[in-house]
């Protein structure tokens, strides 16, 4: 009796788990792509269940970063997360780091800031380029894409830029200085060592 209720147990275990769906950083990569897809999107893909970094591209970003530019001091922490999200969970790198003015004191932090909360966080590559979505001061329309990518001839070397959305409803009580307001990321390139 007890081994037919184990096998019953594990026959029921076995039909009720979901069968996860693999695709890949570049199947998604290669969808973007696609002449058509923003008519009929990417049929092949839409049962995939977690998209994998099968090839290990988001390892080189793997680390701590420094660099400087224009009077701020960067430190930026990458870290690869594996099968991370609700829906469709994705290998994905995320980002953490501390600015600083030229005085040395610190005026952006987000070291501690939990997973959930993370605003600084990948999508895909296009190209050798990796897109991470960035917010800041969202009240100032801080939020866009920055791109990072290592360089070939020296992989212990990253250039870094962010493009500004500057998309939402400007509320000037929220952001009085917009007209001289600097985002904390640059947007020109910036270099960055691993360190």
């Amino acid at each position: 009796m007890k081994n037919k209720i184990i096998y019953i147990l594990l026959f029921l275990g076995i039909i009720s788990c979901k069968a996860q769906v693999i695709g890949t950083l570049e199947q998604f990569e290669e969808c973007k792509k696609r002449a058509n897809r923003d008519e009929v999107g990417c049929p092949d893909l839409e049962n995939i269940t977690y998209v994998k970094d099968t090839n290990n591209r988001l390892n080189q970003f793997i680390g701590v970063w420094k660099g400087n530019f224009a009077g701020k001091e960067y430190e930026i922490h990458f870290e690869k997360k594996i099968q991370f999200g609700e829906d469709i969970k994705w290998d994905r790198i995320f980002g953490r780091m501390v600015i600083k003015n030229n005085s040395g004191n610190i005026i952006y932090n987000s070291l501690n800031e939990l997973d959930q909360n993370i605003s600084f966080f990948g999508s895909n590559f296009q190209g050798r380029a990796y897109v991470m979505h960035f917010v800041g001061n969202y009240d100032c329309l801080e939020s866009g894409n920055v791109f990072i990518e290592t360089r070939i001839s020296n992989p212990n070397e990253m250039t870094l830029f962010y493009s500004q959305d500057k998309d939402g409803i400007l509320d000037p009580a929220k952001c009085p200085n917009f007209s001289t307001f600097v985002p904390l990321l640059p947007t020109d390139k910036m270099t960055l060592i691993k360190q």
